[in-house]
């Protein structure tokens, strides 16, 4: 299934951010869209509220003008106090309306109505000559007796409302952190997934350039990512490609060189030993001294060409390896063994303990990483020297270690020294082309071990890491 992506790598960048940001932004929204609508129930609550504790003290105050109003008249006979009932009547019945449209009371407005009811057929009563004044005052009294129960359950909804204002408003509180909570932490995981994106995509860049320069050239290159990267993937695989045809040309150009220069070099050293043995004659003081130096430089030249075909072969090693069970230690005795004559010429002494361990790898390869680090060390060691060679175990490691006591290698050598035809300051004099290092290190890679050299006061320690296996 084909992964979808944004069509270039600024896009993505583009994107993951926006994702980053969108949860805390929802988040936010939430926030701000709840607290308005909190807001705005506040405000009514406090509004609706208000207004029912003024009309809660004007209805009443109301009822007692209007019963003061028709005393006066039984007494004084005005007939203005009656327009002046009339008008404080009608104010009582614009409060009572205003107390029982009020939302927050809702559950009292049967009742006001109710009273405004009983005031009015009173009222008519009064006017038509069917009640007198007395009757009236009798029943706006009886109205004013229920007006403290009426304001009383008017404060105790107001007091519940506030309560369940208060609970709600302590919820939604409770929920806006949670929201916030879930924004942040949602928030962290789209930057998580955001930057873990983004660095799948370069991860598959920088691992392909990193294949590239380490010459891992049999694998082809597809980038997954953005149509830029994708692009960028086929130009990679294209320069493989160019790359591998270049190193194929070059194997088959030193094949060809190897074996044109073979024929006439095995001709010249023939030619060289017939010379020496006389075949042509006696031959002067000068003369072998000529001869002597055609063998040793056919000799040398001989001796490239094949480090040359090892070193090409190296390159391949893992591709041809046969690995088998091999008990290092014996190995390395072996190769100390083929060693003791020149040992013992130049009085070297061999020290550490090695332990029976085994390792799984090509026999060949591995004998000639170790055979390069033994000849090594004893062809840099000083006469009369100590070559200290150890093999442990490191946890799930073998670990073979080479010091010798020689000039040792400078610190800016350390990776150079497995450069091919790399010969630094401590290796004047001695004789060698500079592969024996660039060939082990090859061979041991091959092995899925470890080469290095170490840093070491005095001589130089070389270290080979192999994956052990249990004897």
């Amino acid at each position: 299934m084909r992964q979808l992506y944004p069509r270039s790598l600024l896009r993505l960048i583009v994107l993951g951010n926006v994702l980053v940001a969108l949860p805390l932004l929802i988040a936010i929204a939430y926030v701000f869209i709840n607290m308005d609508r909190v807001t705005a129930r506040g405000e009514a609550l406090t509004r609706e509220a208000a207004l029912a504790a003024q009309n809660g003290y004007e209805l009443p105050e109301d009822l007692l003008h209007m019963e003061r109003l028709l005393r006066q008249h039984a007494v004084l006979k005005d007939a203005s106090l009656l327009d002046d009932y009339a008008q404080a009547r009608q104010e009582w019945i614009r409060v009572s309306r205003g107390f029982a449209d009020l939302p927050l009371l809702a559950d009292l407005r049967v009742e006001v109505l109710d009273l405004l009811s009983i005031e009015a057929a009173a009222f008519a009563d009064f006017q038509e000559g069917r009640k007198r004044g007395a009757e009236l005052e009798a029943v706006l009294g009886d109205l004013k007796s229920r007006m403290p129960r009426l304001v009383s359950r008017s404060n105790q909804i107001i007091g519940r409302e506030v309560e369940t204002f208060r609970t709600e408003a302590d919820a939604l509180r409770g929920r806006l952190l949670l929201a916030l909570a879930a924004g942040l932490a949602m928030m962290v995981l789209f930057f998580l997934f955001s930057r873990l994106l983004l660095a799948r995509v370069l991860w598959g860049f920088e691992s392909a350039v990193q294949g590239l320069g380490e010459g891992r050239l049999d694998k082809a290159i597809v980038l997954k990512g953005p149509r830029d990267i994708r692009e960028m993937g086929e130009r990679l695989d294209w320069l493989r490609r160019r790359l591998l045809e270049l190193e194929e040309q070059r194997i088959l150009v030193l094949r060809h060189v190897s074996h044109e220069l073979k024929t006439p070099l095995a001709a010249l050293r023939e030619g060289a030993s017939l010379l020496t043995e006389g075949a042509v004659g006696t031959l002067t003081s000068g003369q072998e001294k000529i001869v002597g130096i055609v063998r040793s430089n056919a000799l040398r030249l001989q001796n490239l060409i094949d480090s040359l075909l090892k070193l090409q072969q190296a390159g391949h090693a893992g591709e041809r390896i046969k690995p088998v069970r091999l008990r290092l230690d014996k190995l390395v005795q072996q190769i100390v063994t083929t060693h003791q004559l020149t040992a013992r010429d130049k009085q070297l002494h061999f020290s550490g303990s090695l332990k029976p361990l085994v390792v799984v790898g090509g026999k060949e390869e591995l004998t000639a990483v170790v055979d390069n680090l033994i000849s090594n060390a004893i062809k840099y060691s000083p006469d009369g020297g100590t070559v200290d060679i150890s093999l442990k175990r490191e946890e799930d490691k073998v670990t073979l270690d080479v010091v010798d006591q020689g000039p040792g290698i400078p610190a800016a050598d350390r990776e150079r020294v497995f450069e091919p035809f790399y010969r630094g300051e401590h290796a004047k004099g001695v004789a060698g082309v500079g592969l024996g290092l660039a060939i082990a290190r090859q061979f041991a890679a091959a092995n899925r071990g470890v080469l290095e050299l170490l840093a070491c006061t005095g001589g130089s320690h070389f270290r080979l890491t192999l994956p052990g296996e249990t004897a």
